[in-house]
């Protein structure tokens, strides 16, 4: 089962009595896979779907087991070795808590912007171990402790923060909790964005449901203009693998079958690598809400144009654009987001009062000739309620 991020290394879930969590096990080596899920043993009668909605009713804490099976004919491995009927069962715990949700709600704190970077993984991308610019990374960034301390003094110095390709993201948090104020833009998130250049970002808000002050909980999706659309994918994972030598090309495959890569652009950004230098493994997957590209290129003048989605999205020339420009530093373009849209992974409301973290996700994979690929980048987050 999936963690919560990159960085995390436990899968328990948590969750209200009553509120639903949507499991969803990882697959590898199946072709056509059949499911069996059980909680606490018992086994869900018609539950053979890879996701599994199961609502707790009361708080506690319960073993959910899915069991992936798949009829073979039988292969001749080898000459002792027959390869037929293949079975594997995973388990995760569901942490029902025994409190209601406004009981972990943080009253209003001091400021109404961002206080933590909790982690910056991003997709590789021609921003990422940069160290030429103002602002840029100093080299030594080879730890993810050291990449969120660059990307949170970044956003302090009112620098963007790049996402790199398809799947990258950060997440930070609040002082307090943001509530749900109805139907009013609840924050907004600033980027770059203007007419002809849109670099969509998903955004997913948490509330510290376990009370442990880090974003280890249950992700949500705030629904945008795309949300349910036929070419929109959720679950859409993207694997990057670390070149093979230096000013290469970032090779990646994705889960639909696709395969490409991350270009290398020698005349503008020209750090050794743009796999980022604090992932250790030599390959890495990221998983999110994947939006159809809308860059386009003029045959005429050769510029390309990335065109804009409705609303709900960051970096995105949205008709959700906050008036006035940037209270952070009286320029740029904010798009706002409103709690009340948020959906579990079946599209249903979540019906959140409040949050307090949020996760900006890059949602495209593509790329822009000599612009390179598409990225959403961020500058600073801030809690419209107060």
């Amino acid at each position: 089962f999936p963690t919560p991020s990159y960085l995390q290394t436990s899968t328990d879930r948590y969750t209200f009595a009553d509120r639903p969590v949507f499991l969803r096990p990882l697959l590898e080596y199946f072709d056509n896979p059949r499911f069996e899920w059980s909680v606490d043993g018992q086994v869900m009668e018609g539950e053979v779907e890879r996701m599994f909605k199961f609502t707790p009713s009361a708080p506690g804490e319960y073993t959910v087991s899915c069991t992936v099976s798949e009829d073979t004919p039988t292969e001749k491995i080898s000459r002792n070795i027959d390869k037929g009927k293949t079975a594997v069962t995973a388990t995760v715990k569901v942490v029902c808590v025994d409190k209601k949700e406004q009981d972990g709600f943080r009253a209003s704190g001091s400021s109404k912007l961002w206080n933590k970077a909790y982690e910056y993984t991003p997709a590789p991308g021609q921003f990422i171990n940069e160290t030429s610019t103002i602002g840029g990374m100093t080299g030594n960034e080879t730890s993810p402790e050291a990449a969120v301390a660059w990307a949170t003094q970044r956003l302090k110095d009112k620098l963007h923060v790049s996402l790199g390709s398809f799947g990258g993201y950060i997440i930070v948090g609040f002082d307090h909790s943001i509530p749900n104020s109805g139907n009013q833009y609840d924050f907004c998130v600033q980027g770059n964005a203007f007419d002809g250049s849109s670099e969509p970002g998903i955004v997913w808000v948490m509330q510290d449901i376990n009370g442990n002050g880090l974003p280890d909980d249950e992700w949500y999706e705030l629904k945008g203009s795309e949300a349910g659309k036929e070419e929109t994918i959720q679950n859409f994972e993207v694997t990057y693998y670390r070149p093979e030598g230096k000013k290469m090309d970032v090779q990646w495959i994705s889960s639909d079958g696709r395969n490409g890569w991350v270009d290398y652009l020698s005349a503008y950004h020209t750090q050794d690598y743009y796999y980022p230098a604090w992932i250790s493994e030599n390959s890495y997957t990221l998983t999110g809400t994947c939006l159809a590209a809308r860059n386009t290129q003029d045959s005429q003048t050769g510029y390309w144009d990335n065109q804009s989605y409705d609303w709900g999205y960051v970096d995105n020339f949205g008709n959700d654009q906050i008036e006035g420009g940037s209270t952070v530093d009286g320029s740029g373009q904010r798009n706002g987001f409103k709690i009340s849209n948020a959906i579990h992974a079946d599209g249903t409301e979540a019906n959140l009062q409040y949050i307090d973290f949020i996760k900006i996700q890059c949602g495209v994979l593509a790329k822009s000739g000599w612009l390179g690929e598409v990225s959403t980048e961020v500058f600073s987050f801030e809690d419209l309620t107060k």
